[in-house]
């Protein structure tokens, strides 16, 4: 599969067989990853490679918690519902839709780290976000060779919400910053398409195109 096509065909994979992941694979994927650009060459960035089953499963765990605080708050409480109840709905939706986290065989935890020097001290925010940008380029080459691989992911957030756990898991130090993780498999079936809800509020691509200037858009 070629890189256009590749991109075309990513998808957000939230449903993954327990088959093992090469290592050369693994190792190729993780190489192309960090052949992303990075501003002045800092390589403000590192991954984490868990694969150690009583790890990944711990992760599991932590990530479908987090799962279930998001999906409670991000769905609006329902009119007479109960705080308790809209819990209960959270976390029976994250163990339905996340389940499967707890076979996948990989897990990928994607790090800002900075490096010192390379913008000057004054321009601390600015070294931030620009190496940001570069994590989060070297996740996208990471998701588009993946599915080029036949390998799914997901960029995920949900660890953010149990942070000082996942932190102590990994023994990662408070200067270096978790942006994105994913898990890393092969999916039991590909998804198509968007989910209707999703499906509903995408923007046609031609109204977040702007030619020439601001106010100008091809929509």
């Amino acid at each position: 599969m070629d890189a256009l096509e590749a991109i075309r065909r990513r998808r957000s994979v939230r449903r993954y067989t327990d088959a093992p992941v090469a290592d050369a694979d693994l190792d190729r994927l993780l190489r192309l990853a960090l052949m992303a650009p990075t501003g002045g060459m800092s390589q403000s960035w590192s991954m984490i490679v868990v694969r150690e089953p009583e790890k990944r499963a711990e992760l599991a765990e932590l990530v479908i918690r987090g799962g279930a605080d998001y999906f409670g708050f991000v769905r609006p409480q329902a009119e007479g519902t109960s705080d308790e109840e809209q819990h209960q709905w959270a976390t029976g939706y994250a163990e339905k839709v996340l389940e499967s986290y707890r076979r996948v065989p990989v897990w990928v935890v994607m790090l800002l780290v900075p490096r010192p020097g390379t913008y000057p001290e004054d321009r601390g925010d600015e070294a931030r976000t620009a190496d940001m940008i570069s994590v989060g380029m070297m996740a996208e080459n990471l998701f588009v060779a993946a599915r080029a691989m036949g390998l799914g992911t997901v960029p995920t957030v949900f660890h953010w919400f149990y942070e000082k756990q996942f932190r102590a898991m990994l023994n990662v130090p408070d200067e270096v910053e978790i942006p994105v993780i994913t898990p890393l498999g092969y999916p039991e079936e590909w998804p198509e398409g968007l989910p209707p809800a999703l499906a509903s509020i995408r923007r046609p691509w031609r109204t977040l195109v702007h030619d020439e200037a601001w106010g100008s858009p091809r929509a």
